[in-house]
């Protein structure tokens, strides 16, 4: 009987959003990055209430849809240094209902964001809704994102994907990569 009610519960769970019956989510495993962390703005960004970060709910390249509560448009890829000059460009100085000083996130900021518990993607999905729509997303480049974090040993940069959560390294010239923005600047 346990089995029969958990399995209907998981079914009504997981059929209730689409994008929640991609993701994965071990039962088991306490949230690392809950619905209660993230303070919606209601402008695009969300407020992470543990760090006291603003982050942009979409990646670079797409616009917030609050209508739909999801991202719409396609992320664009940049190279690190790509991502730097656009950011410096253009979103450095842009306001976004009073937050300014957009920049790239450390290594340690994105990870802040990681939910352990979950994959397809591993960030929470209430907070960032768009990341991954389709099942193609999960395998395309921008399902990874750039930090300004080089790393230790080599020339290259840390990069956070969001489907799995793994962290890996790439040259700054070698691949094109989704750019999620971050400000310091709390109202």
């Amino acid at each position: 009987m346990k089995k029969i009610i958990g399995t209907i519960f998981c079914a009504l769970v997981c059929s209730a959003n689409a994008m929640a019956a991609m993701q994965s989510c071990g039962l088991d495993l306490e949230a690392s990055a809950p619905d209660i962390r993230f303070q919606d703005n209601g402008n695009g960004t969300v407020t992470d209430l543990q760090t006291n970060l603003v982050w942009r709910r979409c990646l670079l390249g797409t616009q917030w849809n609050s209508q739909q509560q999801t991202c719409d448009g396609t992320p664009e890829g940049y190279s690190w240094k790509k991502a730097l000059f656009q950011i410096n460009l253009n979103e450095k100085n842009a306001v976004v209902d009073g937050v300014t000083g957009w920049r790239m996130p450390n290594i340690k900021e994105l990870v802040s964001l990681r939910e352990v518990a979950c994959i397809s993607p591993a960030v929470n999905l209430k907070a960032f809704p768009g990341f991954i729509k389709t099942e193609d997303d999960k395998y395309a480049t921008t399902s990874n994102v750039w930090s300004s974090t080089p790393h230790a040993q080599s020339q290259n940069i840390l990069v956070l994907g969001l489907n799995d959560g793994m962290i890996i390294h790439y040259g700054a010239q070698d691949a094109d990569f989704g750019v999620l923005l971050v400000s310091d600047n709390a109202r």
